[in-house]
């Protein structure tokens, strides 16, 4: 099937006046936003700060919240829209009907605008799809949305990972926690100045802030919050973290002061910045693979008056450090993002069943490496933003000297987390000999 991103490229010779590229409408940028995601899954932040630049702040904060509100409520939209069409829509008439049917029901846009702009856009893109797109979406602007939903739709989430879910947590659960990541998420902090005295100073100015339960470095602000404006980010006084993360950074232990650190897939820096300001006298070493991610890593730790910090490129799995080396380690593995939903609700379309057997084999081999590193009087910290039992439970299953585990299911305050406490004496053979008898 065409994507809409070869209707881009193949038709740009034949766009109709005002629909060239540069001057693309919010509807039109929405549209190939959010096919960059499903089609070739494209983070949503990195296509809304390419395409969204060329935007005023008015249309971009329009743009921003119609792909992310796509994003989150895409089941139920789905099946909204598709009680008038008889036929099965194409990429372009898919996403505009997305789109659009998510303006008529969650936003102030009046009926007609929400309508004629969508299909305007369509003009520009895919003409001969104009008449459907337009009599779908007046249809579902003279009904009320759907009230019987099938539980994955009402819940905003693929069916497998639902089901998977239901199974590990029971259905009471999952409706539960699924609430809170179709909305979106309250502005995590975690602050190195005095928490109650920036509080009141940020309270004063008329924002919400409270305190975060989770970690004594927590504060919590209103979504949307402008993370520039707010006191002390220039001085590096916090780091935007949720604070499960910083629950997971807390839990780890340090027996040396003095000693080495190691952050490993450390970018954007907030683990870091957060082991930097606990641990002041040891050393720590931030270990990336990404080169493309090292400058705003480095940026990042120099804003945050990190000097105990060292920054190096190497492959997590192939780590240039000896044998016991290291004193404590937090390992912020790779992972299908399933705990982050609220924050990033694009990763339920970047992982299927099977990546996150992929996902638990590649866990499996960094907390090897790592276990390789570690002293044998040390700790490490394996941890993911994924609530999925296949990344938790199972990747740490016949790990020796396991000191604790927790999980986090997702809330209003928090994203979904798991960590856990591993002894430095733990047996690396004892990953192997789960795997086989798996």
């Amino acid at each position: 099937m065409t994507t809409v991103r070869a209707l881009f490229r193949s038709q740009v010779a034949n766009l109709l006046p005002g629909c060239s590229l540069p001057n693309m409408s919010v509807r039109q940028a929405a549209i190939e936003i959010l096919n960059r995601v499903f089609s070739d899954r494209i983070k949503a932040g990195e296509a809304l700060e390419s395409i969204g630049a060329t935007f005023q702040d008015r249309d971009r904060r329009l743009l921003h919240e119609m792909v992310y509100g796509v994003l989150r409520r895409f089941y139920s939209l789905e099946a909204d829209f598709s009680r008038f069409s008889r036929v099965k829509p194409d990429p372009v008439s898919h996403i505009a009907l997305l789109t659009g049917t998510y303006q008529l029901r969650h936003m102030r846009i009046p009926t007609h605008a929400a309508v004629s702009e969508t299909v305007s856009a369509v003009k520009c893109l895919q003409p001969k799809a104009a008449n459907f797109v337009n009599a779908v979406l007046r249809r579902v602007a003279e009904s009320e949305a759907p009230k019987k939903l099938k539980p994955h739709q009402r819940m905003e989430l693929p069916k497998w990972i639902y089901t998977e879910w239901r199974d590990a947590f029971g259905a009471e659960a999952v409706s539960e926690f699924g609430q809170a990541l179709k909305e979106p998420p309250k502005l995590s902090l975690a602050l190195f100045v005095d928490r109650e005295s920036w509080i009141e100073t940020v309270t004063g100015m008329g924002i919400a802030a409270v305190a975060g339960e989770l970690s004594p470095y927590a504060v919590l602000l209103p979504s949307g919050t402008d993370v520039a404006r707010l006191p002390g980010f220039e001085e590096g006084a916090f780091t935007v973290m949720d604070q499960a993360a910083q629950a997971s950074v807390m839990a780890l232990e340090l027996s040396k002061p003095d000693g080495l650190i190691l952050d490993i897939c450390a970018a954007p820096g907030g683990k870091a910045s957060l082991l930097a300001h606990r641990f002041s006298s040891a050393k720590i070493l931030a270990i990336e693979l990404n080169p493309r991610r090292i400058p705003r890593l480095r940026e990042n730790l120099d804003r945050l008056n990190c000097s105990n910090v060292t920054v190096i490129q190497a492959d997590a799995g192939t780590l240039p450090l000896r044998n016991q080396s290291a004193d404590a380690i937090m390992l912020d593995a790779p992972c299908s993002a399933s705990g982050v939903l609220r924050r990033h609700p694009d990763a339920k379309f970047m992982h299927d069943s099977e990546a996150v057997e992929r996902l638990a084999d590649v866990q499996k081999t960094l907390i090897s490496e790592s276990l390789r590193v570690l002293n044998p009087d040390g700790e490490m910290i394996y941890a993911v933003c994924s609530v999925h039992p296949r990344e938790n439970e199972k990747v740490i299953e016949g790990v020796s000297e396991l000191r604790a585990a927790e999980r986090l299911l997702p809330s209003e305050s928090h994203d979904g987390f798991f960590f856990a406490r591993i002894g430095g004496s733990a047996s690396i053979q004892s990953i192997s000999e789960c795997e086989s008898h798996e």
